[in-house]
């Protein structure tokens, strides 16, 4: 049974159709890159997925509970959880108190009593992962923005979310922390299931694993890289040229 099935969804605000009749079945343990021109309807997407858009049409299906009626809090509790194109980290507050405050969320109010007063195992670990160990009692206003990015995941694997929905993780980042991102999202990938929208193309070669290919809303493709690399329609629509044609 496919962790995540995505049967026939379609989303319109007014005339206008963001989402069209989509179908998207993700298997536990999958990296999927999802990518598309400007427009195309990936944030429509993750925002349905997570409730924060109303589907118009269709069903969204998680671990085998339907999605479609649940509030974005009842979705985070289910095992979702997502980054967004603009940092969400409490600045004031230090890297260790942000991760803390993320996993605080999936407690009880007496557990987040008791636990309050010293730093618990699983911050540590989840801080270690992400590589921001050495920094944990630092504000959060004092990372870079690679580092923040990294912040962001680590409070995500720390409310342990199933499926993790990461929005451009690596926009705005230096070469190197590119690559310290993707070597990080292969090696969550060992353990969670992960939808990357993603726009840097080289970054997608190197780390996907499967690729949605989003246009106007539908699904255009879905593929290996390389299939959906040398899909002439990708080529047109997304990369932004037309295949040439043999000479006779």
């Amino acid at each position: 049974m496919s962790l995540l099935t995505i049967d026939t969804l379609t989303v319109t605000f007014g005339d206008f159709t963001a989402l069209d009749h989509v179908d998207l079945h993700l298997d536990e343990g999958q990296l999927l890159f999802l990518i598309g021109p400007n427009g195309a309807g990936k944030t429509t997407l993750i925002d349905t997925i997570t409730g924060r858009t109303r589907p118009t049409h269709g069903t969204i299906t998680f671990n085998g509970h339907t999605l479609n009626k649940r509030s974005e809090h009842q979705i985070v509790r289910a095992g979702i959880g997502r980054t967004f194109q603009t940092s969400a980290v409490f600045e004031e507050l230090t890297v260790a108190d942000n991760v803390d405050l993320a996993a605080s969320a999936r407690l009880h109010p007496w557990q987040l009593l008791r636990r309050r007063r010293t730093l618990p195992p699983d911050v540590t670990r989840h801080l270690d992962r992400v590589g921001l160990t050495d920094h944990a009692n630092r504000p959060a206003a004092t990372l870079s923005h690679g580092q923040r990015q990294w912040l962001e995941i680590a409070m995500l694997l720390a409310q342990n979310p199933r499926l993790l929905l990461l929005d451009e993780p690596v926009a705005g980042m230096s070469a190197d922390e590119r690559t310290r991102t993707g070597e990080l999202l292969t090696e969550i990938a060992a353990d969670h299931t992960i939808i990357v929208i993603e726009h840097d193309m080289d970054f997608l070669r190197r780390y996907a694993d499967q690729v949605t290919v989003l246009h106007e809303g539908r699904i255009l493709t879905h593929g290996d890289v390389t299939t959906v690399q040398n899909d002439p329609r990708v080529q047109e629509v997304y990369l932004g040229r037309t295949p040439q044609k043999a000479t006779p």
